[in-house]
C-alpha cells in the first residue's frame, strides 16, 4: 500500500504539453503582475531603487581592494 494520498499515473504526451503550457502561463502571469505592481506603485519603485542602491554599495565595498581598513599595508610608506 502506498503512503502517498495521490496516485501518480504516467503522463501522456498531450498531458505533458498541457502541463508545460500551464507552467508557462503561470510564470507569465507572475511576471506581468510584478511589472504591473512596479509600474503602478511609487512605493514599490522607491523600495526597488533603495534596494538596488544598497546592493550596489555593498558590492562596491566588497570589491574595492584599494580601501584600507585602518592599518597600513606592509611595505607601504605609511608603515615605516
Amino acid at each position: 500500500m502506498s503512503i502517498s494520498p495521490l496516485h501518480a499515473s504516467p503522463l501522456t504526451p498531450e498531458n505533458e504539453r498541457r502541463r508545460a503550457r500551464l507552467v508557462a502561463a503561470i510564470a507569465l502571469l507572475g511576471i506581468v503582475a510584478t511589472l504591473l505592481a512596479y509600474a503602478i506603485s511609487p512605493g514599490v519603485r522607491r523600495d526597488v531603487s533603495h534596494a538596488a542602491h544598497s546592493v550596489k554599495g555593498a558590492v562596491g565595498h566588497v570589491l574595492d581592494h584599494d580601501q584600507r581598513t585602518g592599518t597600513a599595508a606592509k611595505g607601504s610608506p605609511a608603515a615605516k
